[in-house]
C-alpha cells in the first residue's frame, strides 16, 4: 500500500494527501509548485491547501512576492489522532445507549457504495479466516464487472487459506471463468455448484454467515444489505442446503 492510501486510511481524502505528501516533501513553498509537486490543477491545490490549514496541519507565510505554505511537522497527526480518540471516550456512552438493538428483533443495516461493500466483504474474511464456513448464491458477473479488485484479492486470499465456502451460481461464462480460478487454488472446502438452466439468478449476490444475512445489488446503485437474526440466517440456511442438494455440481 502507497503512502498515500496509508493516509488516506487514517483520515484524509485523496487530494489532501497528495498535497499534504507534496508539502512535506518541498518545504516552504507557493501553491504553483505544490501544484507541479503533486500533479493537481492550480486551483484544486488552492482550495485543498485552504483545507489542511483548516485541519492545522499545513501553515501559511505571506511575503512580499508569494504566499508560502508549509506542512506542520506529522508528529501533529498523533496528536490529532488522540484528541479523536479521547472525543470518541466522552460520547461514545450516549452512542452506546441510543444504540437501538434489539435481539428478538432483526438488525437491519445500509452500507452504500463501493466501500460500505468492501467493509462486508473485509467482515466476510475475518469470518471465514476462524475456519467458519459462509454460504453463497446469486450471480457475481455484475461484482466483477463492478469491484474487480475486491474479488481479484478474495481469490487470492483462497489460494493461501482453506476457507470453507459453499456457493451456487448461474451457469454463465463470467462464473465458469470465476469457477476455473478457484479450483486452480484446489481448496477441497471451497465447493460451487449450478443453477439449471430455467432457475435464475439476477442483479444480486447473497451471503449467509453467522447470523447474517447479507444482500449485495448491483443493478441500479452498488449496496449491501445486513440482516443480523439467528432465526432469519438459521432459516435461509435451511432454504440453501435445500436448493444445494437440487444444484449441479
Amino acid at each position: 500500500m502507497t503512502l498515500e492510501k496509508q493516509l488516506e486510511q487514517i483520515g484524509f481524502h485523496e487530494k489532501e494527501a497528495k498535497v499534504y505528501l507534496a508539502c512535506l516533501q518541498l518545504g516552504q513553498d507557493t501553491a504553483y509548485h505544490i501544484a507541479q509537486k503533486c500533479g493537481l490543477k492550480r486551483a484544486t491545490v488552492y482550495f485543498t491547501l485552504n483545507l489542511l490549514v483548516e485541519r492545522g496541519l499545513v501553515s501559511i507565510w505571506k511575503t512580499k512576492k508569494a504566499t508560502l505554505f508549509r506542512a506542520a511537522n506529522p508528529k501533529k497527526l498523533f496528536t490529532q489522532i488522540k484528541r479523536k480518540e479521547e472525543m470518541l471516550t466522552e460520547i461514545f456512552p450516549l452512542l452506546q445507549s441510543i444504540f437501538n438493538f434489539d435481539e428478538d428483533r432483526p438488525n437491519i443495516q445500509i452500507f452504500e457504495g463501493r466501500e460500505g461493500v468492501r467493509q462486508i466483504y473485509a467482515e466476510i474474511v475475518e469470518y471465514l479466516s476462524k475456519g467458519k464456513e459462509i454460504q453463497c448464491w446469486g450471480d457475481l458477473s455484475h461484482i466483477w464487472n463492478l469491484l474487480e479488485d475486491l474479488t481479484n484479492k478474495l481469490l487470492k486470499e483462497t489460494q493461501t487459506r482453506h476457507y470453507k465456502i459453499r456457493e451456487i451460481l448461474n451457469e454463465n461464462e463470467k462464473n465458469k471463468e470465476y469457477v476455473k480460478s478457484i479450483r486452480k487454488n484446489k481448496n477441497p472446502n471451497h465447493k460451487i455448484r449450478f443453477l439449471p438452466d430455467d432457475q435464475i439468478f439476477s442483479g444480486n449476490d447473497n451471503v449467509i454467515f453467522g447470523d447474517k444475512l447479507v444482500i449485495f445489488s448491483t443493478q441500479n446503485k452498488l449496496f449491501a444489505t445486513v440482516i443480523e437474526s439467528q432465526d432469519i440466517a438459521r432459516s435461509y440456511k435451511i432454504l440453501f442446503n435445500l436448493a444445494w442438494q437440487n444444484a449441479a455440481s
